[in-house]
Formats: structure tokens, C-alpha cells, sequence
């Protein structure tokens, strides 16, 4: 099988097993059903070294690193010479991983400019596992790397401890659209195509108020349908809609904070 066929997925965890993982491949999964060949690598093994920013700028027509980077120089070809991408990361602090963070760096600064990648179909996955927190703003990261080297991505998949299951389910879908995808990229015509594609993907584009809202939604519907605190999630819509948004913040978070007591309860 050619490599334009390929399906490459970067977890961007320190966790080389934890749920970025599972996520990951459970995308691969779908698109080796999908009649794709798949790899998967760890950033945790190949961690990327700290771009320089060094003057003058020669790494965008050398096109390779000025420093020696040899875990840089594995990644790179991976990903120069796959069919399409998986990138996950878990989220900390409401932002994506320094793995992650270090490899998106290094290639804005040495492949930006040329656009190799111009077309590839790509998915991102955030797990934010702990409290959810940042399960849309630990995206925002990765689809700005997609949308800054021109690559065509799909609908990203934001992922909480309290969705997991089927967020895997939804990750094995997608796998198989890269799959498909993979053997004929489609560049984009014009900046401003690319650009309203990004705004067009579902998620990266809410408020605070939104990514908070949709977390709450998230716990309450981990919880049996008689015990979920969905009242409040009522009055924060009637409160947004009055222009009141941080009383529908405050009822937010009270759905939250009650769903995850009982999250925890009965996960205990």
C-alpha cells in the first residue's frame, strides 16, 4: 500500500498508555478497517528540542532544522511522507501539551512557508481527563497548526473522562474518513477558503461560556436520567438569552459542580 494511503497518529502525552493513547488508536483502528496502513508514534519518545527562532531565517529554504534535532528529523519525515493525520493531545491547564507545543513550533518555522502538507486530511483530539476543563481550548492549538500548514482537516473531537467511551467510538469514524480521504488531498484554492473552512469545524470557534456549557452538558449526561442537575443548565439558556451571561455562567457552573459530585460518587 502506498504511503499517500497511510494514516499517521502523534500522541502528544507523556502517558505513553494513558487515554490520549487509547484515543489515538482507536482512530487508526477506523482507518486500518478502512483498508489504510496506520503508525503510530510518541512524542514522549521522540520529544522535540525547543525551536531557537534563530536569525537569519534559513530553516524555511533549507527546509530542515539549523540544529541538530534528531527526534525532529524522525517526526518530520513521518509526517512529510503520510496520506493523513491524527494528532492528540492530552489537555493541561486549558492548553495543549509542551510535546505538542515544541513539534507545532518547529514545523511553523521550517515548513510554514512552503506548505507541503497543503491538503492533507487531519484530526485533532484533546482528552482533557481530570476536572474537562479545556476539552475545546486544548484543541485550538492543534487546528491552528492544521489550518497555519494548509492542511484539510476534519471536525475536531474534544474529550472528557465523562465522554470517553464514546468519544472512542467517534474516533474509530473518523479514523475511517482519513482513510478514505487520504489518497487524494485537496489543497485549497485561496486563503479565504482555507480560512472559512477552519471557521465552518464545529467547537474551535465558542465562547468561554459555550466550552463550559458543553462541559457541564458532558457530566450531566454521564449521570442516570433521574439524578442529572439539568435544571440549571435550563436557567443558564434563559439567563443568556436575558444578556445576562455571568449569572448563566454561574448557573453553569452549579451544573457542573453538582454533576461531578455525583460523577464521582458513583464512579466510587
Amino acid at each position: 500500500m502506498s504511503e499517500a494511503k497511510s494514516v499517521l497518529g502523534i500522541v502528544g502525552s507523556p502517558n505513553p498508555e494513558g487515554r490520549t493513547n487509547q484515543l489515538v488508536r482507536a482512530a487508526l483502528e477506523g482507518a486500518a478497517q478502512a483498508g489504510a496502513d496506520t503508525e503510530l508514534l510518541h512524542l514522549s519518545r521522540h520529544p522535540v528540542e525547543a525551536c531557537k527562532d534563530c536569525l537569519p531565517w534559513v530553516c524555511h529554504q533549507n527546509l530542515k532544522c539549523t540544529y541538530e534535532d534528531e527526534h525532529f528529523d524522525i517526526l518530520r519525515e513521518k509526517i512529510l511522507n503520510c496520506g493523513a493525520l491524527v494528532m492528540g493531545t492530552p489537555v493541561y491547564w486549558w492548553d495543549a501539551s509542551g510535546l505538542i507545543k515544541y513539534l507545532i513550533l518547529k514545523m511553523f518555522r521550517v515548513y510554514a512557508k512552503s506548505g507541503p502538507l497543503a491538503g492533507m486530511p487531519a484530526l485533532g483530539i484533546s482528552i482533557a481527563g481530570g476536572t474537562g476543563n479545556g476539552l475545546i481550548s486544548g484543541l485550538r492549538q492543534v487546528y491552528h497548526f492544521f489550518q497555519v500548514m494548509q492542511m484539510r482537516a476534519l471536525a475536531p473531537l474534544p474529550v472528557t473522562r465523562f465522554n470517553f467511551d464514546e468519544a472512542l467510538a467517534q474516533a474509530r469514524l473518523r479514523g475511517s474518513e482519513l482513510a478514505e480521504a487520504a489518497p487524494n488531498r485537496r489543497p485549497f484554492e485561496s486563503l479565504e477558503e482555507r480560512l472559512m473552512h477552519y471557521d465552518s469545524l464545529p467547537y474551535l470557534n465558542q465562547s468561554r461560556e459555550q466550552e463550559r456549557r458543553l462541559l457541564a452538558s458532558l457530566v450531566c449526561g454521564a449521570l442516570p436520567e433521574d439524578s442529572r442537575p439539568c435544571h440549571y443548565l435550563a436557567e443558564a439558556q434563559i439567563l443568556s438569552s436575558q444578556g445576562d451571561r455571568q449569572g448563566a455562567m454561574q448557573a453553569v457552573s452549579r451544573a457542573y459542580g453538582e454533576g461531578l459530585e455525583l460523577f464521582e460518587n458513583i464512579s466510587h
